[in-house]
């Protein structure tokens, strides 16, 4: 069996995400529920298995199917870039992935059980400057972190007599992307969290070693 169907994913906050197959047996559940419903003889708890049933049935296969897309949509859409031309792959970042629209390129890093997205500014090519530093910074990724930790500690602790509840979100932030904009300054980094509210968007300013701005956006 894939193991797309029945491998758990973590959210953010911690918690396991439904699989596939979980979705699945929901439906089957919600199929088992119409058709026992067709030997029940009192007609209000007829109705009430059915309905049931038709819930679990409408609501659990096409989760089904949103699921199994989003965990196969990465590779089909790297297979259609392959065959535009739009993928490149370097030593150290991996497979690069353009993106047109946005003229830029794009690269997962796994760090540990976390994933690193790294966008590099480029139209037909990522800027070679910029992967430069995108491969610097990702060689070095553990002394990165640590000083961005320490920064967002500070940052938190600076909150926290006035906001104590927004100072336990930026404890809680965690690198997920490093975004390369400049050509023309490749040691600016834009860096962005991972935090507990997934409406609120963090991010803060690497540049040249230093680190400053940080806020959010929601």
């Amino acid at each position: 069996m894939a193991t797309f169907l029945t491998r758990p994913r973590l959210t953010a906050a911690g918690d396991v995400e439904p699989t596939v197959w979980d979705a699945l047996i929901g439906g089957a559940l919600g199929l088992l529920l119409i058709y026992a419903a067709g030997y029940i003889p009192y007609r209000i708890l007829h109705w009430l298995v059915l309905g049931l049933g038709w819930i679990f049935v409408l609501v659990m296969f096409p989760s089904a199917l949103v699921m199994m897309w989003m965990r196969v949509s990465n590779d089909v859409w790297a297979a259609v870039s392959r065959v535009r031309g739009d993928v490149r792959t370097d030593p150290q970042l991996g497979r690069l992935t353009r993106h047109r629209r946005n003229r830029s390129w794009e690269a997962t890093v796994a760090r540990g059980a976390r994933q690193v997205e790294i966008v590099i500014e480029g139209a037909d090519e990522p800027n070679h400057h910029l992967v430069a530093s995108a491969r610097n910074l990702i060689a070095r990724f553990d002394s990165l972190e640590s000083q961005v930790m320490a920064f967002v500690a500070r940052e938190a602790e600076s909150v926290a007599p006035e906001d104590p509840e927004m100072a336990g979100e930026i404890r809680a932030l965690e690198i997920s992307s490093l975004k390369f904009y400049w050509p023309d300054r490749p040691g600016r980094v834009e860096i962005d969290f991972k935090g507990p509210d997934e409406d609120r968007f963090w991010a803060c300013e690497y540049i040249d070693g230093k680190l400053s701005e940080l806020d959010y956006d929601s």
